[in-house]
């Protein structure tokens, strides 16, 4: 019969006292292809299985001095030998007999006389199942080795019991200078009492669970640090629980993330910058207009009043032409005031609130919409700056609802909150997909949300279709103070 091992031959170790089971089960399976040795004592099995390291273990029960069931349980407690699968023959065939041998480790029991078939089936079996298993921890090992990321193995004492390539390149140790020290010596000092407190969440952890993202320093061995990202999971193996942990080496895409905040940052500093020259053009030509523009209009309108006054008793048709002057000059100063008040309305010079309350009128009188003010303080502390930002929220979020609301009332309501402004707009109209309205690029919801980040808030936007719109800002009263970030 051809040997099933081609590519080298299994080897069986054959424990039992009785010298022809030996030589009979040593024939067998050497015409099978197998390797086999021998031992007729319980330590001698022992020390053969220690020294060799066979594929399978046939192993007697009633041996001299120590028995089979001993010699299983040493074999299954030594972590270079309790894969190898254990087959016991015995003459009792009981069932407490066989529950005592499965207990100590068996992987399978057959009775003496052997059955050459049944005995030969048996081994074939183990021996290849054994095989396969080895093979997949083997590609198991590999995968953990090889990974690109670095994979730390740990027991329930977080003792480093296993560390792989990508570990070691990235910590810069050697393999031995790892295995069974402290997973703390790879964590800075300064944060391992908070990773003492983190390993509380990771009591509870089963088989395949994960812990992912958790963010942290890692430290190497020159004493340098490298920013990572880990994530813990639980493994059930043959030496028990253990705790593994994929790290994660973030600093580039962490820098990139940094430099992204940083752009995004200065540009929203680019448009406050820009926001605040445009306020300050909006100022001054409102105040051109108003005091240059509108007092050459005043003295035109005085000039018509005296020329009625002089001649328009003694001519009725220049009388008529004067009047009509005067409607027009009318007409002209009542277009720039309104000029000067939509480009800077003279009420933020008397304080947000004032101006929320100016604006909220001519809301009402243009729109037709109620619109209410509620404050919970009649004056708000804040530079004049930041109060024209809440100003041009409030005026968009008003434009949007006359414009697509249908709304029958507005209510805008401030109030203060731990040193933040707590700004809200809300109307009973017909509401809006908010996400449908972020897809379409709603640049009027954007703009405030950008205004809202440049005060160094948050602006949120609810909106139930049929049910109405609440825009809710939280902005600090005061710009926060400038300086180096706190790790």
């Amino acid at each position: 019969m051809s040997s099933p091992h081609r590519s080298g031959a299994a080897h069986v170790l054959v424990i039992d006292d009785t010298p022809e089971i030996r030589l009979l089960a040593t024939v067998l399976l050497e015409r099978e292809g197998y390797k086999v040795t021998s031992a007729d004592s319980g330590e001698e099995g022992l020390r053969r299985a220690i020294e060799t390291a066979p594929d399978m273990i046939l192993l007697d029960v009633m041996l001299p001095g120590m028995d089979g069931y001993e010699v299983c349980r040493l074999i299954k407690q030594d972590e270079a030998l309790r894969d190898i699968p254990v087959i016991f023959m015995s003459a009792q065939d009981d069932v407490p007999a066989q529950t005592q041998g499965f207990t100590a480790g068996g992987a399978d029991y057959v009775t003496k006389p052997l059955s050459v078939p049944v005995l030969l089936a048996r081994v074939r079996t183990h021996v290849a199942l054994h095989a396969q298993r080895r093979s997949l921890e083997g590609m198991f090992r590999d995968a953990l080795e090889y990974a690109p990321d670095g994979i730390v193995l740990t027991d329930p004492q977080w003792r480093i019991v296993q560390a792989n390539a990508r570990t070691l390149e990235l910590f810069g140790y050697a393999r031995e200078q790892l295995i069974g020290q402290p997973v703390d010596m790879l964590v800075p000092a300064r944060l391992r009492e908070h990773h003492h407190q983190r390993r509380l969440a990771y009591a509870d952890l089963h088989p395949g669970d994960l812990k992912l993202g958790v963010n942290t320093d890692c430290l190497r061995s020159d004493g340098t640090e490298f920013a990572g990202e880990l994530s813990v999971g639980l493994l059930r193996t043959n030496r028990g629980p253990l705790l593994m942990t994929v790290v994660r080496d973030v600093t580039e895409s962490r820098r990139i993330q940094q430099e992204m905040a940083d752009s995004r940052q200065r540009l929203r500093d680019l448009a406050a910058q820009g926001d605040a020259m445009r306020e300050y053009e909006r100022k001054n030509i409102a105040r051109e207009v108003h005091d240059e523009l509108g007092q050459v209009l005043t003295a035109l309108r005085m000039d018509i009043t005296y020329a009625s006054m002089k001649f328009g008793a003694a001519d009725a048709d220049l009388l008529d032409r004067l009047q009509g002057m005067r409607v027009l000059v009318d007409r002209a100063i009542q277009g720039v005031r309104n000029v000067a008040s939509n480009l800077r309305p003279s009420a933020l010079d008397m304080g947000l609130v004032p101006a929320l309350e100016w604006l909220s009128g001519e809301f009402h009188r243009h729109a037709g919409i109620p619109c209410h003010v509620d404050v919970d303080t009649p004056s708000i502390d804040m530079p004049e700056h930041r109060a024209i930002g809440v100003f041009r929220i409030v005026q968009e979020s008003l434009t949007n609802v006359s414009r697509y609301a249908q709304a029958k009332s507005v209510c805008i309501s401030l109030r203060q909150d731990e040193g933040q402004l707590v700004l809200q707009i809300r109307d009973d109209g017909r509401g809006f997909d908010t996400a449908a309205s972020a897809r379409g690029g709603s640049f009027g919801l954007l703009g405030m949300q950008e205004r809202a980040l440049a005060l160094g808030g948050e602006l949120t936007v609810n909106s139930v279709i049929g049910g109405g719109t609440t825009i809710t800002a939280r902005l600090p009263l005061q710009p926060e103070p400038q300086g180096e970030d706190t790790p």
